[in-house]
């Protein structure tokens, strides 16, 4: 809930440009969710796929225990689908491929929605190493197990312990459970090698910006900007530019378009407060998530757009007629600014759809099913899709689509494939 566009997309409506919205990062290694409660997954890290092998049982609808799932009856199934890369695919192919066996009946855990990800093959095989390193030529089992483990909890014992105390299992004994979740929106406002949006002085840092996302519609990182993901670098020219443009101490907060900006917040806010709706905004959050994730998550389909556009459009028109927002109008009130970013989101998350509907092609975080290989995987249109889309509202509030072309000028475009 805390995770929101509100900043970039309030830049959006006042004129600046929003690029490629319809990429999104799917995260394949989550805790799974344990109840209607939870708003999001917990993030694990990627990091885990280096070691854990990743199955489902054999058979549909299984019940037992993993441990009591025999080898033969196991499917690892990343490892039989691309062998050449196993349990490495990249992160789409991955969460793909998850919610795919989960779909088709193979899930695990209460919620069937859920995947093993297994260490103990690797806790073995590490035990052996350290046994032949420190020459151990007959080894017990019990030494072996050991062994292994100790190298397993240096790699990773922080994130073993962090998954045993929310889900109360023991990774060391158990294979986790894993399912897909969004990571986050590659698209954000457009901006330029400075990253300064179209609109003259306002710049966009990191995920706020598409630039080293989504700009090359394979879904790279915001890495290029910083060290870590939430740590950025302001580049110089920004320091440049308001040195050379700005003339006074501070921008008076008497200017028109402060002025305007102030107005318009503060009649959102009264909008939202007198509404007296019945039905919360956790309720409207909840089901614009789901229509998202349903219809505009992994895998996308030009009815489910469409019926998804459609479907959001009408949560809004509910929303706006049926919210309840309690405490007061002036002062502290938590939910009040969640019911202005939910707002906020619903319009995001109309744009999202449509951007996905327009681009009739698969590539990298934008997965259309009707647009595959036989192979099942991303089939690219760079002939007509080989752009940035830049979207902007023109004076009726309809989503305008500005294009600029995408120029590969030192690595070659090509279709990928991980068999």
């Amino acid at each position: 809930m805390g995770s929101n566009v509100t900043a970039a997309w309030k830049a959006h409506k006042r004129g600046a440009l929003f690029a490629n919205p319809c990429f999104t990062q799917i995260h394949p290694t989550c805790i799974p969710v344990s109840g209607d409660h939870q708003s999001k997954l917990t993030l694990m890290s990627e990091s885990l796929r280096n070691d854990g092998r990743i199955w489902v049982p054999k058979k549909k609808d299984d019940n037992r225990k993993a441990n009591e799932i025999p080898e033969e009856e196991r499917d690892y199934y990343l490892e039989r689908r691309y062998p050449a890369f196993g349990n490495l695919v990249p992160r789409d192919v991955a969460s793909r491929a998850a919610k795919e066996r989960c779909d088709a009946g193979y899930g695990v855990g209460t919620s069937k929605m859920a995947v093993y990800l297994d260490f103990s093959f690797n806790m073995d095989r590490y035990g052996r190493i350290e046994a032949n390193k420190h020459g151990l030529n007959n080894p017990s089992a019990e030494e072996i197990r050991r062994m292994g483990k100790e190298v397993i909890a240096e790699k990773y014992g922080n994130l073993f312990d962090m998954y045993k105390q929310i889900t109360g299992e023991n990774p060391y004994e158990v294979p986790m459970r894993i399912y897909p979740a969004v990571h986050y929106t590659m698209g954000g406002l457009w901006v330029d090698y400075n990253l300064m949006t179209n609109v003259p002085g306002l710049y966009a840092l990191g995920e706020a910006n598409f630039s080293d996302h989504g700009a090359n519609r394979l879904g790279a990182s915001a890495l290029m900007q910083g060290l870590a993901d939430g740590y950025f670098i302001i580049p110089y020219t920004i320091g440049a530019y308001l040195s050379n443009e700005i003339r006074s101490a501070a921008i008076p907060t008497d200017h028109a378009e402060f002025v305007a900006c102030e107005d318009h917040v503060r009649d959102q806010l009264e909008r939202l407060k007198n509404v007296n709706g019945t039905k919360s905004v956790d309720h409207f959050h909840k089901s614009l998530g789901k229509i998202m994730w349903d219809k505009c998550g992994m895998g996308r389909k030009e009815q489910l757009l469409r019926e998804a556009i459609q479907e959001i459009r009408k949560l809004r028109e509910e929303f706006w007629a049926d919210v309840r927002i309690p405490g007061p109008l002036n002062g502290l009130n938590p939910e009040l600014e969640k019911a202005g970013r939910v707002a906020d989101f619903m319009e995001l998350g109309e744009l999202m759809c449509i951007d996905a509907l327009h681009r009739n092609e698969s590539c990298g975080g934008h997965f259309r099913e009707e647009y595959q290989t036989e192979e099942g995987e991303a089939m690219r249109n760079d002939e007509d899709y080989k752009y940035v889309a830049a979207w902007q509202f023109n004076n009726l509030n309809e989503p305008i689509l500005h294009k600029e072309p995408l120029i590969y000028e030192n690595i070659k475009v090509a279709q990928r494939s991980y068999k």
